[in-house]
């Protein structure tokens, strides 16, 4: 399997100093793995703790004869702070928007849906996108093509960016990992996975795994949920360790780099501690209901929602419940995210974003998206992208794109543009 390079496109926003090195990311919507910074210093004093208002909206279509068809948005977006937001629709277009969505200053269309969330490559300012039908492409900032290759196998997870090994690794339909070169798109291994239990007895969804997205420990491997296992890989594909936890993984798993440990929650509701460097067990949290959504860790906190609609903060030093919110669960198969101040944030179950206290779990605040519109169903299916220029970006199955601003500190009050 060898990329395909491509020739330079349209112009856009670039031109700024390649950033040092930062931290892998931890789960599945950490920041790192969804906001580019271009180095300007786009971070106004904001009032994080205040419920931010729409600031621009735009609707997906497709135009067939008479009829126009919203087309659904499924991958959160990368926001680009001070400039706006990369944004990939079902139909397979790719656009970045300016901050306020009014203004397209490029698109691309890829060779399918895009269901998985996008991810960067901070170190060369690039952004990836997968389809379900296999494709990877990898667009820089002017929306040129830098590489494009064609998997085979159907990508429904978000991927992840190794940068110190200069890697992308993929979980893809039919229990497979790829990991490929990250400034050619190159393949560099695949490994199959374990395979769920049910595939040995006809399971009618048995191949639709992994279904979560893999995270990056502290030393730099990649660990994959998948069926009922934790398989962690090092760069090269090698196989370093794999533990069953005894029931399905829906959930993304989170790391805890300072611990050398990372998390799963299984869909018996426990969540399961292991040690990076053997994938020991070293203890499990029970949160007493089915667990689909993915988790996000803040300071000493992890959060993760259940599917009756509770979230819990676990100590994750002591593995004990801090603190539970019902009616503020992660709405299914999205994920918890942290906003810049530390605090977490979620699309609930009832479609609106939340925020919650890390702490404390204390609400915060929720989003509306009552517009007026005619026809207009307000509820958002997508794991919100928040940036340090007071923007926040998320988007609903039915084609609706929604900035927030949140509101400025006192000093920094500004009409907005």
């Amino acid at each position: 399997m060898k990329a395909v390079p491509h020739s330079p496109g349209r112009p856009g926003p670039a031109g700024h100093p390649r950033p040092a090195p930062q931290p892998p990311p931890r789960f599945r919507h950490d920041p790192r793995r969804s906001v580019l910074p271009l180095g300007r210093g786009d971070a106004p004093p904001t009032r994080w703790e205040a419920e931010p208002q729409v600031c621009g909206y735009r609707k997906l279509v497709h135009h067939r004869r008479q009829e126009t068809i919203p087309v659904p948005v499924c991958a959160s977006p990368v926001l680009v702070p001070g400039v706006g937001a990369v944004v990939a629709g079902y139909d397979g277009y790719v656009r970045l928007h300016d901050r306020s969505l009014s203004k397209v200053y490029w698109e691309r269309r890829l060779a399918g849906p895009v269901y998985a969330s996008l991810v960067v490559d901070r170190s060369r300012r690039r952004i990836i996108a997968a389809t379900i039908h296999g494709q990877v492409a990898c667009l820089d900032l002017r929306g040129r093509p830098v590489w494009s290759v064609e998997t085979g196998a159907p990508l429904y997870a978000t991927p992840l960016v190794l940068e110190g090994a200069d890697l992308l690794v993929l979980a893809a339909f039919g229990s497979r990992c790829l990991g490929l070169d990250l400034p050619t798109g190159d393949l560099r291994f695949t490994h199959e996975l374990p395979r769920p239990w049910q595939a040995a007895h006809g399971g009618s969804a048995a191949h639709r795994d992994p279904y979560a997205s893999p995270v990056a420990t502290a030393a730099g491997d990649a660990v994959v949920a998948c069926a009922e296992h934790l398989v962690c890989l090092a760069p090269d594909g090698r196989e370093r360790w794999r533990h069953d936890v005894g029931a399905t993984i829906r959930s993304s798993p989170a790391a805890l780099h300072d611990l050398d440990q990372v998390v799963v929650c299984s869909v018996d509701g426990r969540c399961h501690f292991l040690d990076t460097a053997a994938g020991r067990a070293v203890g499990a949290v029970p949160l007493g209901a089915k667990v689909v959504s993915s988790p996000a860790v803040s300071g000493d906190v992890l959060v993760a929602g259940t599917e009756d609609g509770t979230a819990f903060g676990v100590d994750i030093h002591r593995r004990t419940v801090r603190w539970s919110a019902p009616g503020y669960g992660a709405r299914s198969y999205t994920s918890f995210t942290v906003l810049p101040d530390g605090s977490f944030g979620a699309v609930v179950g009832r479609g609106n974003a939340v925020s919650l206290d890390r702490d404390d779990g204390r609400f915060r605040w929720e989003t509306s998206q009552l517009l007026g519109l005619p026809e207009h169903d307000p509820a958002m299916d997508t794991t919100p992208v928040a940036g340090p220029d007071g923007s926040m970006y998320a988007g609903s199955y039915t084609g609706m794109v929604y900035h927030f601003r949140f509101r400025p500190a006192a000093a920094a009050e500004e009409p907005s543009p």
